[in-house]
């Protein structure tokens, strides 16, 4: 009674704490401001392009009250060299992680919840006062010690891959071996997971029985070190869990109680959640648990009934976390791999005896160096195929198989008919397997008979048709959606019209040596969308942030049409774009002024510039930009590109009149005058613009003009994803997706 009565204040005690955590992440520390703090850094650094990244426990900060031992990310200049223990003082700006700026897109402030950390500090000045040598500061010798050992051991990419895979640490991780393992569908394996920490458990336990007779005190001992081994591996989700049902199973043995894996599982998974609530958010929480149950309630099905032991044991063990984790990966990379059996098999081969040389190599290099020399060139082939294998698997054309996003109706229908299988099998599981080993036509016509009278089986039916009736029910309408799309510093609208025409204006800036937002940005957000096809493509001009998205949305969606303003100058994009949609047979039309494209029954395009007898050759791609207006009834929206004043003055005695205007160049001084402005006369402005960019752009003169005009004006930098739904009467419901 007294256990069960502990138990009970533990639960409210840790739930007081989860709900107190909630509440301070939003109280403690306002939005942005400028502050000054004595912290101590808890982790060493992690290097970035022009700043190195450390986390920090707060020790004292006047100015914020109840911040002690909270943690903070400092953003800290590359010619100031850290390390944990260094208690330091700073002064800095302080911000929260950047929210979603779009439709079910990622939330920094989210993730860094899920760690702890209430924000970002970029550091204008700081001063180191003394060092202690605390239990972060003897963590960061350890793994620097080891990491030191490995570099010694193995050249780059080699060092870079075993850092990941022994201690956790991905950070020297090259993005092209990143992006080999996800196209290959083998990223998991650079995560801590049960097999890491089986090969320690045995390695360490075979050493103790030879040296210490007591099983208890043994257990005692690996207890201690699982404690160890997941602060030293970064206490990721993955490794948590394995560490966590570790533990209960030593535990057990300790206490002489026999160990339930389900009991384990279920207080892992209640442990991680309840010593911090985000962690339900956790991609890593759901595949890890996902994999772990996959495995366990049907690895027997596929080795044993399946394959009947004919196939190699790493097919079926893939197979069985797969098979689970399947809706998790779809709903949120929105792909899969038709080849993961290929690249899991390989791995699977190598990957123990890759672990075991791994740390067996740099526990011997502290006694013996040349033995671990010598075992590293054994670690160096194995490594190199692994490698070499994600490489090859990744290109292969059915490596990555791009879905649209599932809605939860269909995940729960397909978690339905995968449980309700598995019970139907283990409750008629002789019957299953005379069916699965024999085939024979009697047993086919008794399992029919079965499933006809089987109570279960008809719930499963009837959950399933429901799911799937209510996962197609949608609202028909005749409305007009328009979402001007968070790209940073660029251009992107997605519109869907009325009878379900799909309309994608630019789409951000795109290149390789940056951060390309086609791919990072306006595929995901399609996707998420439900899109896997666009009627037409909308070119507004050739400029890097308008156009360079859309070549990686031409390479990996099917585009019907591209419309373009015709181009008295071109770019390496733009031929790159060109190139590609001939090579994709994809129907290219060049509009200037004067031209109307009818988009559906109700929707039309009129083309207002450039005009093709008067062409301008002063800034020629900002000024031939294509500007249209796309009209419903008695709604239109203005689409401007980046025209400047020049070309304002050409276009002023058109019919500019709109309800809407996308302001051009992002806000300008060089553009949106107040001639044409007045013509327009719109009700509602649009900017597309980055935060903090370098341009100062929207321009202060722009927006007090149109202030003065009355006009409501949206910002992508400070309301993220704008979208505008119009119905047939022309009224119209904007949701700003930052409020």
């Amino acid at each position: 009674m007294k256990i069960k009565l502990l138990i009970l204040l533990l639960i409210m005690g840790l739930c007081y704490y989860n709900i107190a955590l909630i509440l301070s992440f939003e109280r403690i520390y306002p939005e942005k401001i400028e502050m000054s703090f004595y912290c101590k850094i808890i982790k060493e650094k992690e290097e970035k392009d022009y700043y190195n990244k450390y986390v920090v426990k707060v020790i004292e900060n006047k100015s914020i009250k109840n911040s002690k031992n909270t943690k903070l990310i400092l953003y800290v200049k590359k010619d100031k060299e850290l390390i944990p223990g260094d208690i330091i003082f700073v002064k800095g700006s302080f911000e929260k992680g950047e929210v979603s700026r779009n439709y079910k897109g990622f939330s920094y402030r989210n993730y860094l919840k899920q760690n702890k950390i209430y924000g970002i500090v970029y550091v204008e000045e700081i001063d180191k006062k003394f060092h202690v040598k605390d239990y972060n500061y003897f963590l960061f010798k350890i793994r620097n010690c080891f990491e030191r050992k490995i570099d010694s051991l193995y050249e780059k990419d080699y060092s870079a891959f075993l850092k990941s895979l022994l201690i956790g640490n991905k950070s020297e991780l090259s993005e092209d071996i990143m992006q080999d393992f996800k196209s290959a569908n083998i990223s998991h394996i650079l995560a801590i997971s049960g097999l890491h920490v089986s090969f320690i458990l045995l390695g360490i336990n075979f050493v103790l029985e030879k040296i210490i007779i007591s099983k208890k005190i043994r257990n005692i001992f690996l207890l201690c070190f699982l404690i160890l081994f997941l602060n030293l591996t970064g206490n990721s989700i993955s490794c948590m869990r394995t560490c966590i049902m570790n533990f209960f199973i030593i535990l057990c043995s300790v206490f002489y109680k026999k160990n339930n894996f389900y009991m384990s599982f279920i207080l892992s998974l209640f442990f991680i959640i309840i010593i911090n609530l985000y962690n339900i958010f956790s991609v890593g929480l759901w595949l890890s648990y996902a994999g772990t149950i996959g495995i366990v309630v049907t690895y027997d099905f596929w080795y044993r009934v399946i394959f009947r032991k004919k196939c190699h044991k790493s097919i079926a063990l893939s197979l069985s976390a797969q098979i689970f984790i399947f809706p998790i990966v779809i709903y949120v990379f929105n792909c899969f791999s038709l080849t993961f059996f290929i690249s899991n098999f390989i791995i699977t081969i190598f990957i123990g005896y890759i672990l075991a040389i791994g740390y067996i190599s740099i526990f011997i290099s502290f006694i013996f160096f040349p033995i671990s020399k010598f075992l590293s060139y054994l670690e160096k082939t194995m490594i190199y195929i692994i490698l070499k294998t994600a490489n090859i698997v990744g290109r292969i054309p059915l490596s990555r198989i791009f879905v649209i996003t599932p809605s939860f109706y269909l995940i729960m229908l397909y978690y339905v008919i995968l449980f309700g299988f598995i019970i139907y099998f283990r409750i008629h599981k002789v019957h299953m397997l005379k069916i699965f080993l024999c085939k024979r036509l009697d047993y086919l016509k008794l399992l029919k008979s079965k499933i006809y009278n089987n109570k279960l089986l008809k719930k499963v039916v009837i959950i399933s048709i429901i799911l799937s009736l209510t996962s197609q029910v949608y609202k028909i309408d005749f409305n007009l959606k328009i979402h001007f799309v968070d790209v940073g510093q660029g251009d992107c609208t997605f519109i869907t019209t009325p009878f379900g025409k799909r309309i994608l204006i630019d789409g951000g800036e795109g290149n390789s040596d940056k951060y390309d937002y086609g791919e990072k940005v306006v595929f995901p957000y399609l996707l998420d969308r439900g899109i896997k096809r666009v009627d037409y493509v909308i070119v507004s001009h050739a400029d890097s942030d308008h156009i360079g998205g859309l070549i990686y949305i031409l390479e990996n969606m099917k585009v019907e049409n591209i419309l373009i303003g015709l181009q008295p100058k071109t770019s390496t994009q733009l031929e790159k774009l060109i190139e590609l949609a001939n090579k994709k047979r994809i129907n290219i039309m060049t509009l200037s002024k004067g031209d109307i494209k009818k988009i559906d029954k109700i929707i039309n395009l009129e083309v207002l510039w450039p005009d093709k007898n008067n062409l301008i050759y002063e800034n020629a791609l900002n000024n031939n930009s294509l500007v249209f207006k796309l009209k419903y009834n008695n709604f239109s929206i203005l689409f401007t590109g980046d025209i400047e004043e020049i070309a304002e003055k050409e276009i002023v005695l058109s019919e500019l009149k709109s309800t809407i205007i996308k302001i051009a160049h992002h806000g300008s001084k060089t553009s949106s005058t107040e001639e044409f402005i007045s013509n327009v006369n719109p009700r509602i402005a649009l900017i597309g613009v980055g935060k903090k960019n370098s341009f100062g752009h929207p321009n202060n003169e722009i927006i007090e003009r149109l202030e003065k005009s009355n006009i409501k004006i949206y910002r992508t930098d400070i309301n993220g994803e704008i979208s505008i739904i119009v119905n047939t009467k022309g009224i119209i419901k904007i949701k700003k997706h930052i409020e």
